[in-house]
């Protein structure tokens, strides 16, 4: 009797770990984008939003990529312990990025009193308030609700309004004609200058020597001229 029971026992027990060793759990992981790749321990599972697996007992490493050809690509790790036949269902968010846009745009972004970048700039969806700055700009205090909603926020400008740009300005369309005027009339003297000097040294005429004493007088005047003129062009170029 002790035999036929002890032999139970043992047959028993023996079909108990055959059943647990049979024993598979059914894991569903869900995600937030279409693409999610899935690998376990480093082995390719498969891709897509819902990824349904049947795995035995064990311990796994669980890795989600968004794309992993992607530069700075979002990833999530994570462990799985599956002890027993339950059902398993994970779900998991990769699409944590939002795009930070403002009005206008190259606005300075604060974090915690860090500057991490200008706007448009792509953010991680970690962050709970962010501060916008830009000069001559009312700042602004920004949510990541305020973002996830899609919302672009709009600085007020508080500085001087400008007049005509330089470039438009009737004063820089004469300075630059007057400018071209002048060169030419500079070149065209000179050249004068130095035909009556060639005159001069072959005939030995004093008229000559006179005539190029008066043109090397006025080139030397309008390449004077022509200094202030660009003088006054770069003047108004650094102070617009």
């Amino acid at each position: 009797m002790n035999l036929f029971i002890k032999s139970f026992i043992i047959l028993l027990f023996n079909s108990t770990i055959a059943i647990a060793q049979d024993c598979k759990a059914n894991v569903i992981i869900e995600t937030d984008i279409s693409n999610a790749k899935l690998y376990l321990d480093d082995v390719f599972y498969g891709e897509g939003n819902v990824l349904r697996l049947i795995l035995e007992p064990g311990l796994y490493n669980i890795l989600l990529v968004e794309d992993i050809n992607k530069w700075n690509t979002a990833r999530v790790y994570d462990t799985l312990n599956i002890s027993d036949c339950s059902d398993v269902h994970l779900e998991y968010q990769l699409s944590n990025n939002i795009l930070l846009d403002s009005h206008p745009q190259n606005v300075y972004v604060f974090e915690s009193d860090s500057l991490i970048g200008f706007t448009p700039l792509l953010l991680r969806n970690d962050f709970e308030n962010l501060l916008l700055q830009k000069p001559e700009y009312t700042e602004r205090e920004i949510s990541r609700e305020e973002l996830s909603s899609g919302f672009k926020p709009d600085l007020q400008f508080v500085g001087v309004e400008k007049g005509e740009s330089f470039y438009g300005s009737f004063l820089f369309k004469a300075l630059i004609g007057t400018a071209i005027a002048l060169g030419a009339t500079t070149a065209y003297y000179k050249l004068e200058a130095d035909k009556k000097f060639d005159e001069y040294q072959k005939t030995g005429d004093p008229a000559a020597l006179e005539q190029t004493d008066k043109y090397d007088l006025i080139s030397g005047i309008t390449f004077v001229a022509l200094q202030i003129d660009f003088g006054l062009i770069l003047y108004f170029f650094l102070s617009d």
